[in-house]
């Protein structure tokens, strides 16, 4: 999964950090991390029975590793690989959940606008953003991948339950979408075994959170200023919903005095400008992780259009450089989700 990889370090690259709090005795805090996916998960479970916790984070880190091994394109044995191999040359069937998976991001693809579209690894890879030195490739290049990319370029069957692609070259690349399901269904695996408390970080850059620790109404996170990294812009109360951060302080290629992010807009083919960083609440991680893509592209207007039935949803943009000056810019209902340290969450800002 090459945009998995992004995220890494949670408090520079992921701009999000979990705040804890003081437990009472009968509920302890417990955790684990484990590499996944390319980066640190880590869950963290408020629970008396230790045995109990450890062994439900235990299998909710099995499950996202579980997940890895179904949807990564870096291992060429896994499902989303052999598809990504066979559907250019006849339908794939692919097994239930991969098949529901794609589906799944067919509908986030036409929900957006096209604007989340994990068919872009040929644009990317032109770009060189999966190598340690990326550069702007010639016209012919960049015209050759975007030919070779897009999700109307890949065919659904539901009666035969198979992918396929009308293009060779295309490949399915769940980076933008794959850690909000893998901590999705963390979650329903702490939820299986008895757990109400938990926060769940896929890398730092998608987060879910369960309940609310003892003597505090949610899970406080930070999110990180892009032009300060050690400081945090904002902070979010977050409790049985789930947050992700998306943006390019870290990762991008400086040509002729002038900077391209890695975010690539699968309208264009070209690398997003004018954007720094994207924060978004919503019910669930998937559609966090998802939803950003369309929060870092679209217009304030479109945003609003886009979400106005889906009032859970939650937009805080950084726009304009990632350095000293960007604009803050939140949807209209948003007023008080995203605060300042010395506000109270959840008020109306003046």
């Amino acid at each position: 999964m090459p945009t998995m990889r992004t995220c890494s370090t949670i408090v520079l690259a992921c701009a999000v950090l979990a705040l804890g709090a003081t437990p009472r005795p009968q509920d302890a805090l417990h955790r684990q991390s484990r590499r996944v996916m390319g980066s640190l998960a880590e869950i963290q479970v408020y629970h008396p029975d230790a045995e109990l916790a450890q062994r439900a984070i235990t299998t909710a880190l099995d499950e996202m590793q579980r997940v890895d091994g179904l949807l990564s394109n870096y291992q060429p044995e896994t499902e989303l690989s052999r598809m990504n191999r066979g559907a250019p040359k006849a339908p794939f069937r692919a097994s239930r959940e991969l098949y529901e998976f794609v589906k799944r991001s067919r509908a986030y693809f036409d929900e957006t606008l096209g604007t989340f579209d994990p068919t872009m690894g040929p644009v990317v890879r032109a770009w060189g953003f999966f190598t340690p030195r990326p550069a702007a490739p010639t016209p012919a290049d960049a015209a050759a991948a975007k030919a070779r990319s897009g999700f109307d370029k890949v065919r659904l069957d539901d009666a035969a339950q198979s992918v396929s692609y009308t293009v060779d070259g295309l490949e399915m690349d769940p980076g933008g979408i794959g850690k909000g399901y893998a901590a999705d269904r963390a979650v329903s695996v702490l939820r299986q075994m008895g757990i109400s408390t938990a926060l769940v970080s896929a890398g730092g850059s998608t987060l879910y959170a369960m309940g609310h620790p003892p003597d505090r109404d949610g899970w406080k996170v930070a999110v990180r200023d892009p032009a300060k990294p050690a400081t945090s812009l904002r902070y979010v109360m977050l409790r049985d919903n789930a947050l992700s951060t998306s943006g390019i302080a870290d990762r991008y290629v400086q040509i002729d005095g002038h900077r391209y992010g890695h975010i690539i807009d699968p309208r264009t083919g070209q690398p997003v400008e004018g954007m720094c960083q994207v924060t978004l609440v919503a019910a669930n991680a998937t559609d966090s992780d998802a939803l950003t893509k369309a929060a870092f592209l679209l217009s304030h207007e479109a945003l609003v259009t886009l979400f106005a039935g889906r009032k859970t949803v939650h937009v805080l943009r950084v726009e304009g450089t990632c350095g000293e000056g960007g604009a803050l810019w939140t949807t209209p209902w948003s007023n008080g989700i995203f605060y300042r340290d010395a506000e109270v969450a959840g008020a109306e800002k003046k």
